[in-house]
């Protein structure tokens, strides 16, 4: 438990010096919140979003530089991951999120090098405000079941279901439920109505 608690503290000192040195300004010029700063080529706003610091990713957002040439969903780090992706780990991020979104929504599509979408993700930290919200946004039981399918499962075949339970988020699995339903459901409706064409 002693560790948990000094690992958090050295985290929250790490991402006031990220903090501070934005301040300062002391990153390249032109990149600011964009500047690639770990071995895993993360910026200093996935940094920030992993570490869940809600209020400091705001911050971030705001001084990215406005004459910026690229969309915020094509910075990835090594793993594809989006800001998005790291935002979604978490329900304490929700405010992140809908930030995020406001400056580009095909974020919320953006796969990983996995195939996961940022509602996956959320599926797989078991955070169900955040799976919700995200589905929301995607208006996801408007969906056709293939459409659901690229948002609900990764290209090796895993689902929002399997990784539920795979990482014990049996929580989770109470906010999924409707959306697997709808699903199959769904999937039952075309193929019933193949099977009629036939």
């Amino acid at each position: 438990m002693a560790d948990d608690k000094e690992t958090k503290q050295k985290n929250i000192r790490d991402i006031a010096d990220m903090r501070n040195a934005m301040m300062e300004k002391n990153y390249k010029k032109g990149e600011g919140p964009l500047q690639r700063i770990s071995i895993y080529n993360d910026t200093v706003l996935h940094m920030a979003a992993h570490s869940q610091q809600c209020d400091l990713v705001l911050d971030l957002l705001n001084r990215i530089p406005k004459d910026r040439n690229h969309k915020l969903s094509d910075i990835k780090n090594a793993d594809g991951n989006t800001i998005l992706h790291e935002v979604a780990t978490s329900d304490a991020m929700i405010r992140a999120a809908i930030a995020l979104l406001e400056t580009d929504a095909e974020l919320l599509t953006a796969s990983n090098e996995l195939g996961e979408k940022p509602i996956f993700c959320a599926a797989r930290y078991g955070q169900s405000q955040m799976f919700d919200f995200l589905a929301d946004k995607m208006e996801l039981e408007k969906l056709s079941p293939d459409q659901s399918r690229a948002h609900l499962q990764r290209d090796d075949g895993t689902t929002v279901l399997h990784i539920s339970i795979a990482t014990e988020c049996f929580g989770q699995l109470l906010y999924i439920h409707s959306y697997i339903l709808h699903l199959i459901h769904l999937q039952f409706v075309a193929d019933s109505f193949s099977y009629d064409q036939a």
